[in-house]
């Protein structure tokens, strides 16, 4: 590592101008001084290395708060100890009893009931991980963390090495924060990255069915996008499970959260929430009025912020509202546009010729013919392959004519086949 001669206040500033390097260093000079801080609390090696983990993220995300840089030290250690505090707050149920009479809880026990409530369910999701494990190593940990055993006493009351008993325990302590974190999370996954993991986890209930369950998530991993350092990307982020909110919490939707959910996405840049957000703002406009509110207030404002994608699907829907006014020359003109603005293998742009000869038929072939004898209709879906099956997640197109189709009724039966719950 280049800055590993750095002082402390030195590599604080490297941190917070974006030198991920530089926080590394610090994590690796003062790691040991942090876990013996931990551990003066938590008297077990293993529960003082996750409470110093936990210490070394709280620290960098509140880096920006540290007034003396060269304090570094002493501050991560001393919030190595708050987070051991909590993690006895959290598993007092559970530990030795040794532990927790050495140690004067009185001022750290939340009165909150909202928090008490949180955190007897943070200590259920981690007695149902324990359930989840293989059998020789659940009965370890129940020893050593639930009933106090040293690894000599587990080694000897089962009858197996240190070694095994060690490795047991870790193996045990890594298979829980699986469980507990992202399904494709890594070890040394940074904390952006792993947050981001989450996010992309809760957008697949979008291919759910049934959504039961999913305010608890929805809520866990809101806390931990809004905890994030301020980013673009987390701006990003924020967007994508706000608008998830939105769709699936009932009593959600209002102005304040629509507001909030219009800024992320601005802010962060997010095109997919952006197309949410000017679509439900276009289907509040009615008639010519639409194509005037999308072409003279929305299409400056996406040009303006950069959103090209958006910006696409915006012109492709003019160009469909002018020929349904029989606009053709206009109509051309605007898909013209989307040609120009997407790349070749984007949704809007592929569906331009599809579109331009059903509105073509329709204007002919089903001119004069009523509305309710009819269906024409083009689309572009999308499926992905989720848990080793085709999953229907997404779908754009127009479709002209009010007759009921076999064709579309035994699509949406295939999609809803390979819909996981």
């Amino acid at each position: 590592m280049y800055c590993i001669n750095e002082t402390d206040e030195s590599l604080v500033m490297l941190t917070l101008a974006g030198e991920q390097t530089a926080y590394e260093v610090l994590v690796t000079r003062y790691q040991r001084a942090v876990i013996s801080s931990a551990s003066s609390i938590t008297k077990s090696h293993f529960m003082a290395e996750d409470a110093a983990q936990d210490a070394f993220v709280t620290a960098w995300m509140k880096l920006n708060t540290l007034q003396e840089p060269k304090k570094y030290c002493s501050w991560v250690c001393r919030i190595a100890k708050n987070c051991a505090l909590n993690m006895i707050n959290r598993y007092r149920s559970f530990l030795p009893l040794d532990v927790v009479d050495n140690i004067s809880l009185s001022d750290n026990v939340s009165e909150n009931p909202a928090e008490l409530y949180t955190l007897s369910e943070e200590r259920d999701e981690v007695n149902k991980s324990v359930e989840n494990l293989p059998e020789k190593v659940k009965r370890i940990i129940h020893l050593h963390y639930y009933e106090g055993l040293s690894i000599a006493e587990i080694a000897n009351k089962m009858r197996i090495s240190g070694g095994t008993v060690k490795w047991q325990l870790h193996d045990g302590r890594k298979r829980i924060r699986k469980e507990l974190c992202a399904m494709n999370e890594k070890y040394n996954d940074t904390l952006v990255e792993r947050v981001m993991k989450k996010v992309e986890e809760l957008k697949l209930w979008q291919v759910k069915n049934d959504k039961s369950g999913f305010e608890k998530i929805y809520k866990e991993v809101l806390r931990e996008v809004e905890e994030l350092p301020e980013s673009n990307k987390k701006q990003h982020a924020l967007a994508d499970v706000l608008m998830r909110g939105w769709w699936w919490l009932p009593g959600k939707k209002n102005d304040a959260l629509f507001a909030r959910i219009t800024n992320a996405a601005m802010e962060g840049k997010n095109e997919e929430v952006m197309t949410f957000i000017v679509s439900r703002e276009d289907s509040k406009v009615y008639g010519s009025a639409r194509i005037d509110f999308m072409r003279d207030k929305q299409i400056p404002r996406l040009e303006k912020a950069g959103f090209v994608k958006t910006l696409g699907r915006e012109w492709f829907w003019i160009g469909v509202y002018l020929l349904r006014e029989e606009k053709t020359e206009e109509g051309y003109a605007a898909f013209n546009k989307v040609e120009e603005i997407l790349q070749q293998n984007e949704t809007f742009r592929l569906l331009v010729p599809y579109a331009k000869e059903l509105l073509n038929i329709r204007a002919t072939r089903y001119k004069n013919i009523p509305k309710k004898s009819y269906r024409l209709s083009c689309s572009m879906k999308e499926f992905r392959i989720i848990d080793g099956k085709p999953c229907f997640f997404a779908q754009n197109g127009l479709g002209e004519g009010h007759l009921s189709s076999f064709d579309e009724e035994s699509e949406s039966s295939f999609e809803d086949s390979s819909i996981g719950n």
